[in-house]
């Protein structure tokens, strides 16, 4: 006895995808894109980002090891909104879009870069 797979079948109907589905299967391509193409495309930074790509999202993870790294990758990605950074304890996180895709820059240690720099309130020890 064969058994055959009916959404193989030739004559079976498929559903065609919603719209909605295409446009994200679309964005998580132009993500993927980005994510893998990241590595070379910054390669000159101070540090290297870990980068991936999810839901049509790119995501980049650094390590800076000083305020002028995490400056260099903000700078580079287009990030000029820090209404769109946030601190959740030890890494700051920021929303941008780059090349159409949506995405986030990870920084491990900013904050605490932060308060070195400019004390726990965000002032300067400098007198």
């Amino acid at each position: 006895m064969t058994i055959t797979d009916p959404f193989t079948t030739p004559g079976h109907h498929q559903p065609t995808p919603s719209p909605a589905a295409v446009a994200l299967a679309a964005q998580c391509r132009k993500a993927k894109n980005l994510a893998d193409t990241a590595p070379t495309r910054f390669q000159r930074m101070p540090v290297p980002a870990a980068t991936s790509a999810a839901g049509g999202e790119t995501q980049f993870v650094i390590h800076p090891k000083s305020l002028a790294d995490w400056a260099r990758w903000t700078t580079a990605l287009g990030i000029r909104d820090t209404r769109r950074m946030t601190n959740t304890g030890t890494t700051t996180v920021c929303r941008f879009e780059l090349d159409g895709v949506r995405a986030r820059l990870i920084g491990v240690g900013v904050p605490a870069l932060l308060a070195a720099a400019y004390g726990p309130k965000g002032t300067s020890h400098a007198r």
